[in-house]
């Protein structure tokens, strides 16, 4: 694993600082040029997690406080921990590797140069370094010399990712432009290309550093109004727009085993269910506890809508969230996780004025469109945990129309 990090790292530090600027991995101290830029390797090289500023403290502080949010109790001891001995200046003398930027004499143009300008101010920044998913990419945060956040940059660096920022900066354009009275979603505050790269610069949401959790109540309130957004009356679910786009979606991909059995299931699920009535709505997409924390006053603050839909079956969110949290959170088995996702979908629900029977085919409908996502972004291929959909989604949507 860390290997890979590593690699990814080096193949998207060639886009972040290109030519002629030269990054170097190592782990002695080097004598740097005074235009070297140099980034502490956190916590180690062997377990890279985390790219900090090398030499101001408060700015790496700043950083690592923000990584323990909303983690588990473990790293955000950790972080705790290198955040305080970061600000005292400890942190060089426990962390060794690092990460140094030269720059040649003569203009250069790396990714701070350009924030900078973007920004008009000086800046520092630092990332964190994912695992391995088609949709990886850089996520840099940026902070000025007294540790205080002033913005997420998300960089697209492949037509995936390049697609998925164009999307967010859509959706937060057009959330903006809504009165959302129980969620505050983030800023643009710049949208743009550089060095062939996409580029999205937004506010940082005001996450306290406990990142104080929501209640149930609170969550599912927000996902009821992200969900009215442009909410449509009930119709058969065959005869939706929203079905027609999700065949064809499946349509398009290449023939595999795992493309024609989720062909197959949707046929079965569109004579079984699809003369189910339900309405549709916005949803986030990806509606997490690790993308939400609770603001002030009770709302919500809620961020990575990158995969921000405007017409799905209502109570789509209530699932993923409760999906996610199963397999990521608690760590369950990823196909009991799926199947209880069906059997639990009419509680799940009921909030969103569904029946149990509007419950059960919106939660197989949703396996589904979340089978075609894997499967359209190759995260099989790339590498994620929970990639092939045959082992764990694919079986749960059968199951899902059996009890049907």
């Amino acid at each position: 694993m860390s290997d890979e990090r590593l690699a990814h790292l080096r193949d998207v530090g060639q886009l972040l600082w290109p030519s002629p600027i030269e990054m170097r991995i190592t782990t002695a101290s080097p004598s740097s040029n005074s235009g070297d830029r140099e980034y502490l390797l956190l916590p180690s090289r062997h377990r890279p997690r985390m790219l900090v500023p090398h030499g101001q403290p408060r700015a790496a502080a700043g950083a690592l406080r923000r990584y323990g949010v909303g983690r588990g109790r473990t790293a955000r001891w950790a972080a705790a921990f290198l955040s305080t001995a970061s600000a005292l200046g400890i942190v060089p003398l426990l962390a060794r590797d690092r990460v140094v930027l030269h720059r040649p004499d003569g203009p250069t143009a790396s990714i701070e140069d350009h924030l900078a300008d973007v920004l008009g101010r000086e800046l520092f920044v630092s990332m964190y370094l994912s695992t391995a998913r088609a949709n990886r990419k850089p996520v840099l945060q940026v902070l000025d010399s007294r540790g205080r956040t002033l913005a997420y940059v998300k960089v697209g660096v492949d037509p995936l990712t390049s697609r998925l920022v164009r999307d967010e900066t859509a959706a937060l354009t057009a959330l903006a432009a809504t009165d959302l009275r129980g969620l505050t979603v983030p800023t643009v505050l710049h949208q743009g290309c550089w060095n062939g790269l996409e580029l999205l610069v937004q506010a940082a949401l005001p996450v306290d550093n406990r990142r104080r959790r929501p209640s149930p109540h609170e969550v599912s309130s927000a996902q009821i109004e992200v969900a009215a957004i442009g909410r449509s009356e009930a119709t058969a679910l065959a005869g939706t727009a929203y079905w027609s786009a999700l065949t064809q979606r499946i349509g398009r991909m290449p023939e595999t085993p795992a493309g024609e059995r989720l062909a197959e299931l949707t046929h079965h699920l569109a004579e079984g269910m699809g003369d189910v009535a339900l309405p549709l709505g916005a949803w986030h997409g990806d509606w997490t506890p690790w993308n939400t924390a609770r603001g002030r006053g009770g709302r919500l603050l809620v961020w990575d809508w990158e995969r921000f839909g405007s017409s799905v079956p209502a109570g789509f969110d209530a699932l993923h969230w409760a999906l996610q949290t199963d397999l990521v959170t608690r760590q369950s088995d990823p196909l009991l996780s799926a199947q209880h996702c069906t059997s639990s979908a009419a509680g799940l629900l009921e909030p969103f004025g569904l029946d149990a029977t509007q419950a059960r085919a919106t939660a197989v409908t949703y396996l589904a469109d979340l089978a075609a996502r894997y499967l359209a972004d190759r995260q099989d291929a790339a590498g994620a945990r929970l990639g092939d959909v045959t082992t764990w989604l694919l079986p749960a949507i059968s199951s899902g129309l059996a009890r049907n």
